[in-house]
């Protein structure tokens, strides 16, 4: 597994430059993060646990 991680990391930092690798790794972990978040809510609803939350 650590050589795996070695590669791909060595990969990434030869064939990108620092900026590309900040805005691009920004913008997924961001992105990651914020759909993410939801699973559990999604989760919890169609469980039927936050039915009766619900406005409409």
């Amino acid at each position: 597994m650590a050589s795996i991680m070695e590669s791909c990391w060595l990969y990434l930092i030869t064939h990108f430059s620092d900026f590309q690798l900040a805005c691009l790794g920004s913008f997924f972990l961001h992105e990651s993060v914020f759909f993410l978040s939801g699973l559990p809510f999604i989760y919890l609803e169609r469980a039927g646990w936050l039915s009766k939350y619900k406005i409409q």
